[in-house]
């Protein structure tokens, strides 16, 4: 069986696509060329990736026949958060079975390396702020200040920059600025709690659309952060009740359990 292989990236909606590039002569490049296109864009659409608060990356290494099955998917580089490396996992499966290869190519099967990766960071613009801030941060205290201060203006009003606050409360608190730090301190928590809300209800929608494993899963994982264990437990049992097969709930559910006690 020929096999080909290429590296591919996708990024979150708020993120520009990377290109697909392609190992090999042109003519194959051109040949697949449309055809990643529509692969990219199925994925994309079946991914519905975890907000953390810290980017998230993950890079799965999967093959589809010559007929458009999937088979063999791997996580070759880990997220380090098992629910970010079970949600690319669950977009491939969700997009499967994929187009029919070209009909001009011999390729019998596809060797894919493909990274998702998702950004907390909007718009590139406050990711230059943000950058600035924390290079300036205990050097020039004042200008990581100013900084800050305009990454948050240029996403005002979205809860889900929060976090935005908490590093501006370090900020004025090394400034010595202990009355600001603290309005900024409770200014964080309160927009995370209303995030932690959000990202709750979208799961449980998800969960009640869906009824899988994986919904659940991404459940619990939303109770869990809003530290709401109780509920995470009854998600995580609601996953392990629709599939035995995958010792990675039950050991979350220990997790879970051992969390819940301390």
């Amino acid at each position: 069986m020929g096999v080909f292989r290429f590296k591919f990236s996708l990024f979150c909606i708020l993120i520009v696509l990377a290109l697909p590039v392609f190992a090999g002569e042109n003519s194959v490049q051109k040949d697949f060329s449309e055809y990643m296109n529509t692969l990219q864009e199925k994925i994309q659409r079946s991914w519905n990736p975890p907000e953390f608060e810290e980017d998230g990356s993950a890079t799965v290494l999967f093959t589809i026949t010559r007929q458009g099955d999937l088979v063999n998917t791997e996580i070759v580089e880990s997220s380090n958060n098992p629910v970010f490396n079970e949600s690319t996992i669950e977009a491939l499966k969700k997009a499967a079975p994929f187009d029919k290869f070209p009909a001009n190519t011999a390729k019998d099967a596809l060797t894919i390396k493909y990274t998702f990766h998702t950004s907390i960071v909007k718009t590139d613009t406050m990711r230059e702020y943000v950058s600035n801030a924390d290079k300036f941060f205990n050097v020039n205290n004042q200008t990581a200040l100013d900084y800050i201060n305009l990454a948050i203006e240029e996403v005002e009003g979205d809860i889900g920059s929060y976090f935005l606050y908490g590093k501006r409360s370090k900020i004025k608190r090394a400034l010595g600025d202990i009355q600001g730090a603290e309005a900024d301190l409770a200014e964080c928590k309160r927009l995370k709690a209303k995030f932690d809300q959000k990202r709750i209800n979208n799961g449980k929608l998800m969960a009640e659309m869906e009824n899988s494993p994986f919904a659940y899963f991404y459940l619990a994982h939303s109770y869990e952060i809003a530290g709401d264990y109780i509920h995470a437990l009854e998600a995580i049992d609601k996953a392990i009740a629709l599939t035995e097969l995958n010792n990675q709930y039950k050991r979350y559910r220990c997790e879970l359990e051992r969390k819940s006690k301390l």
